[in-house]
């Protein structure tokens, strides 16, 4: 219990310096290069904590080293052929590379992989502890969920980091910039991870130690909603990922409070596979 608790107090510190730097990202726009990578640490950091006590260690251990080593095959594929997201060239501002890519970019995969897989049960199934559903269509509808919640939100996400030179598209594409193609890119590379991720995993019911409350499990949808701070400088950018994000969160949302407040528990029975 002690240890939850500890856990529990580390989501919550870490969610709250990672909002920090975004408000004072959206309140001065020039300094969003220098506290990306602080950032994009510190939701890492909450993404694996806050894993851990809903998927348990094992589980979070195999979703991080899966979305770390297929993201940077689709990347390193991506870079060096331009077939999967389009023709791109990382830039020299995300440090030391891994072959043709950042080591800070497939590092980084997990921190919106993890709230977009949350979302996507949440609507799927409203309930706390995650599902790792055997059914090869209940897989397929859970992953294609998860995969367009993460593109969504790098419907934001693109436009800002080509705008600061993280990296820059051999031919101007017609999304702010960005070539269409590379939004099929994220479904491709996410949907395949959450696929492989939920093959991995047995029909176990994951019981927590200790109580998920409402709160809790409300963080990483208030992490993939906060998203949307550092581009509310940016009217149309806003309103589109108001349109394609906002709607995935509030329902993600009304799903946690609708729910009692106590985690699946032995005599919580599974809900049935659609």
């Amino acid at each position: 219990m002690i240890k939850e608790r500890i856990l529990d107090k580390g989501a919550y510190f870490l969610l709250g310096g990672h909002l920090l730097l975004l408000i004072l990202a959206w309140q001065r726009p020039s300094i969003t290069a220098v506290t990306g990578i602080p950032q994009t640490l510190l939701l890492l950091l909450f993404s694996l904590i806050h894993a851990a006590r809903t998927l348990g260690y094992r589980s979070t251990l195999t979703f991080f080293l899966l979305s770390t080593t297929f993201s940077w095959l689709f990347e390193q594929a991506g870079v060096a052929t331009g077939l999967i997201y389009g023709a791109y060239t990382y830039s020299n501002m995300l440090g030391p590379r891994l072959g043709h890519v950042p080591i800070l970019i497939p590092i980084s995969w997990f921190t919106m992989m993890y709230p977009s897989f949350i979302i996507a049960n949440l609507i799927s199934y409203g309930r706390f502890a995650p599902r790792f559903p055997t059914q090869l269509p209940s897989r397929l509808w859970l992953s294609f969920l998860a995969a367009i919640t993460m593109t969504a939100w790098d419907l934001t996400i693109d436009p800002i980091m080509t705008e600061l030179g993280m990296w820059t598209w051999h031919e101007e594409g017609a999304y702010f910039g960005v070539p269409i193609h590379n939004f099929l890119g994220w479904l491709a590379t996410t949907f395949t991870i959450y696929l492989v991720f939920l093959a991995k995993q047995k029909r176990v019911e994951k019981r927590p130690s200790a109580l998920l409350t409402p709160a809790f499990m409300t963080l990483p949808v208030l992490a993939y909603l906060a998203q949307i701070l550092p581009i509310l400088n940016r009217p149309a950018l806003a309103l589109i990922a108001s349109f394609v994000m906002g709607p995935l969160a509030l329902i993600a949302l009304a799903q946690t409070w609708q729910i009692s407040g106590a985690p699946a528990t032995d005599q919580t029975p599974m809900p049935p596979e659609p």
